[in-house]
C-alpha cells in the first residue's frame, strides 16, 4: 500500500470494542460509533456493557482515537465494519446498521482501501448488498479501485477462555491481493491459526453453520429434557452419563438468547427462502427453542398454584441472555417477564451485572436496584442466570431455572 496503514472500526460493540483495543496494539485505529453517549462513555474509559475491561480501553486510547464523525476516517485505509445485524419483531433480518455503514463508507474511502465485514449475515450479503452500496456511492469499483473481504466475528462474550486474539480466525476476499493484505494484517494481532475461504459467500456460510449447528443441539437437548420429564429422571444426570462417550456432544437445555445462536437461523431461513429451499429442521429447532421460555413461565404459575400462592409477588435474579456477562442483547428473561406478567400481581428483576439505564430505554423494564432488594418480600425468587453474585442468596421460594427446564 502505498500509504501507512491506519484501521477503522466501525461499531464499538461486543465485536467492535474488542477489535480496537487489540488493532491498538500494534495500529493507529481509529474508532467509530454512531451513538455520541457510548464515545463520550468510552474517551472517560468506561464501558456500560463490559465489553472489553476498562484498562484495556485505556490502553488503547493512549495510542489511537473515538468519533461518531465519519469525516474522521477518511486518514483510514483499511476498514473493518462490525455493526449489529440483529432480527425485527417478525424474526426478518434487519440490515439497516449494515446498510447506513456502506453508505456511509461509500463517502470516505479512496483508491486502494480495504473493506472487511465482521458482521453476522446470511451468504450473499457482502456481495449483493454491500459492495453495490459501496460501487454506487464511492463512484469507485471494487477489485479495480478498492477491495472487499470477510472475516466472521468468532467473539464468545464473557468467555475468558476463548479470548479474540487466541480464536482461529477465518478471512475470505474479493481478490488474492486483498486476501493476502487481510491475512496479513489479522496475523499481526491474532496469535491462532488464519483459515483461508475461497469465497466470501463461504466464509458468510460458516458463520451461519457453526450457530445453526448450535441452535439445533440445543432444541434437541431442550426436547429430550421433556422426554426425561416425562420419565421421571433428572436430564443433567442423563446428560453426565452420556458425556462420558468421546463423541457425544456435551450440549444442555436452556433458554436460547444472544445475538448469534438465536437469531442466525433466521438470516438462514430468509436466505433459504429466497432461494426456494425449505429447511425444516432448522425451522424446527427454532421453534422449540422459541417455546422453551412458555414452558419455564407455565411451571412456575404451576408452581404457585400447587402452594395456593395468595400474594403472588415474583423475582427473577438474572436478566442478561448467560451467566456473568453484562450482554442483554435477545435475552430470553424479557420474554419470559411478559408471559409472568399475565398471572402475577408483581414480577420484578434483579441483575446488578448488567446497565439499568441501557435495560430500561431498550426494553422499557425498571430493574430493582441493589439497595431495594429485599428477596423475602417475594412469594417466589427465580434463579433464571446463575450469575456468580447469587451463589449466597438463600430464601423461602427460590426455584432454579435449570430444574424448570
Amino acid at each position: 500500500m502505498t500509504k501507512r496503514n491506519i484501521i477503522g472500526i466501525i461499531g464499538l460493540g461486543y465485536v467492535g470494542l474488542p477489535l480496537f483495543c487489540l488493532f491498538s496494539q500494534k495500529y493507529e485505529c481509529w474508532g467509530l460509533d454512531k451513538d455520541e453517549s457510548r464515545i463520550r462513555m468510552l474517551l472517560s474509559g468506561k464501558d456500560n456493557r463490559n465489553c472489553q475491561p476498562e484498562r484495556d480501553i485505556c490502553n488503547a486510547l493512549s495510542r489511537s482515537h473515538l468519533t461518531s464523525n465519519w469525516q474522521e476516517l477518511i486518514k483510514c485505509n483499511i476498514f473493518i465494519v462490525a455493526v449489529p445485524t440483529p432480527v425485527d419483531t417478525s424474526h426478518k433480518p434487519e440490515l439497516s446498521s449494515l446498510v447506513d455503514a456502506c453508505r456511509s463508507l461509500g463517502q470516505v474511502i479512496s483508491k486502494d482501501d480495504i473493506i472487511v465485514f465482521e458482521s453476522t449475515v446470511y451468504p450473499g450479503v457482502t456481495d449483493e448488498i454491500c459492495i453495490p452500496i459501496l460501487e454506487e456511492i464511492s463512484g469507485l469499483k471494487v477489485v479495480d479501485d478498492f477491495h472487499v473481504g470477510y472475516s466472521p466475528e468468532r467473539i464468545n462474550v464473557g468467555d475468558k477462555n476463548h479470548q479474540l486474539e487466541n480464536i482461529p480466525k477465518i478471512v475470505a476476499a474479493t481478490d488474492d491481493y486483498a486476501l493476502h493484505s487481510i491475512s496479513s494484517f489479522y496475523k499481526d494481532v491474532i496469535k491462532a491459526k488464519i483459515i483461508h475461504a475461497s469465497s466470501i459467500k463461504v466464509a458468510e456460510a460458516a458463520k451461519m453453520y457453526e450457530n445453526v449447528q448450535r441452535d439445533t443441539l440445543i432444541a434437541l437437548a431442550n426436547e429430550y429434557s421433556e422426554y426425561c420429564r416425562m420419565e421421571g429422571i433428572d436430564i443433567q444426570e442423563v446428560t453426565d452419563c452420556a458425556a462420558t462417550k468421546w463423541n457425544f456432544a456435551n450440549v444442555r437445555p436452556g433458554l436460547v438468547g444472544g445475538h448469534c445462536i438465536g437469531v442466525d437461523a433466521y438470516y438462514l431461513l430468509e436466505r433459504s427462502s429466497m432461494k426456494g429451499l425449505d429447511l425444516p429442521l432448522v425451522k424446527t429447532s427454532r421453534s422449540v427453542n422459541e417455546n422453551k421460555v412458555n414452558i419455564v413461565s407455565d411451571r412456575i404459575e404451576a408452581y404457585a398454584n400447587s402452594k395456593g400462592l395468595t400474594h403472588q409477588k415474583v423475582l427473577i435474579l438474572g436478566f442478561s441472555y448467560k451467566p456473568n456477562t453484562a450482554d442483554t442483547r435477545n435475552t430470553k428473561i424479557m420474554d419470559l417477564i411478559n408471559n409472568l406478567q399475565h398471572n402475577f400481581e408483581v414480577v420484578d428483576c434483579y441483575d446488578p451485572l448488567v446497565d439499568h439505564d441501557y435495560v430500561k430505554t431498550y426494553y422499557g423494564l425498571d430493574l430493582i436496584e441493589t439497595e431495594s432488594l429485599n428477596v423475602n418480600q417475594y412469594d417466589i425468587v427465580v434463579l433464571a442466570v446463575n450469575h456468580d453474585c447469587f451463589a449466597n442468596i438463600s430464601c423461602n421460594g427460590l426455584l432454579s431455572i435449570s430444574n424448570l427446564l
